[in-house]
């Protein structure tokens, strides 16, 4: 989060470096560009060799000013396509170093920099650049093979149900369902439709005057939404269709479920998908990788986490949540009890 932020930052003041190519990074680099002092001491006032000044003093040299330009469309490979149609895109790119120049002398002149809030800020983004330049550093240390079609297929085959663009159809179970709270009931209502050929199962609901019970679960699967978790895996394992069942859930719920047909999943065909598979199983055996080096890394350095303050938090939600629960049982018993107290004596004949 404290990285999103740092480049949030970045990119709502980069209109007026305008794509700049000073990285961001020499913000934070110490006495390099902190002071405008330092900066104007290595610029060499010659003729035609400068690009931007302060005062008297060159604080970009045309050397300077080249090496980052050529830097920054290095980095952007799209705006180096797009500099024919961008005459004035060095200029432009002047203004924006110059106009930082600006920023940095208003921040000196008013000491913006010593400010206890300006020097938190700054030691908490340079702490996020810091973090982000170890773990990309750290992954870099760590290179893996590039894994094979082979390997691709194997991943597709075992994740085609979660990975993204590539299922179709989770398809399913086909049911309905008229739900009872005994299962005599539902044992009564089984038997009028058990065996229905053809089976209209919202209209017998009506005819028996269940209707308010009935559902239409339309395609059941593993993943099915706002269905019973109990019911869900019953109805997905049921096979030879059409039939109709007696489901319980529980010893107070009873459905009578009606199921028509069963489709298996569609995906998308690992050749169409195979590019795509490539990068997320690379992704996911590099990330399998780190945490390995890491798991080692932090028995070697006895890094260590302090379960027993979480666990002191989690006994003391629950102790809370114990407490809360009496006290509105209590509170319910003293509304029962003022309740009571309200009613007028019986009569004893």
């Amino acid at each position: 989060m404290n990285t999103k932020k740092l480049f949030y930052t970045v990119a709502v003041i980069s209109p007026i470096l305008l794509l700049s190519g000073c990285n961001p990074l020499k913000w934070f680099s110490g006495d390099k560009t902190e002071k405008a002092s330092d900066m104007m001491e290595k610029g060499v006032d010659v003729s035609g060799n400068w690009v931007v000044k302060v005062g008297d003093k060159v604080v970009v040299s045309l050397q300077e000013f080249q090496n980052d330009f050529n830097a920054l469309l290095d980095e952007k490979p799209q705006l180096k396509a797009m500099r024919p149609l961008m005459p004035n895109l060095e200029q432009d790119f002047a203004k924006g170093l110059s106009n930082y120049q600006a920023i940095l002398q208003y921040v000196e002149e008013n000491k913006i920099d010593q400010t206890p809030e300006y020097l938190a800020e700054k030691a908490r983004m340079t702490r996020a650049v810091e973090q982000m330049l170890n773990q990309k550093f750290f992954a870099e240390a760590f290179p893996i093979a590039q894994l094979s079609d082979a390997d691709a297929k194997k991943f597709y085959d075992e994740h085609k149900d979660s990975l993204q663009g590539i299922l179709i159809s989770r398809g399913g179970v086909a049911a309905r369902g008229v739900s009872f709270d005994t299962k005599a009931d539902a044992d009564a209502f089984y038997k009028k439709v058990k065996g229905v050929k053809n089976l209209d199962l919202e209209k017998v609901a009506k005819e028996q005057k269940v209707d308010s019970n009935y559902r239409d679960f339309d395609m059941v699967h593993a993943q099915s939404f706002g269905l019973d978790p109990v019911l869900r895996p019953k109805i997905v394992a049921l096979n030879k269709f059409p039939r109709t069942d007696v489901l319980s859930v529980g010893d107070k719920t009873f459905w009578v479920v009606h199921s028509s047909k069963k489709e298996e999943s569609q995906y998308r065909s690992f050749e169409e998908v195979k590019e795509g598979v490539k990068q997320v199983a690379q992704q996911t055996e590099k990330a399998k990788h780190l945490q390995a080096e890491l798991d080692t890394l932090t028995e070697k350095y006895n890094v260590q986490i302090n379960d027993g303050y979480f666990q002191e938090k989690v006994a003391k939600a629950n102790a809370e949540a114990v407490a809360r629960r009496a006290l509105q049982e209590r509170q319910a018993a003293a509304a029962d009890s003022d309740v009571k107290q309200m009613l007028p004596a019986e009569k004893t004949v």
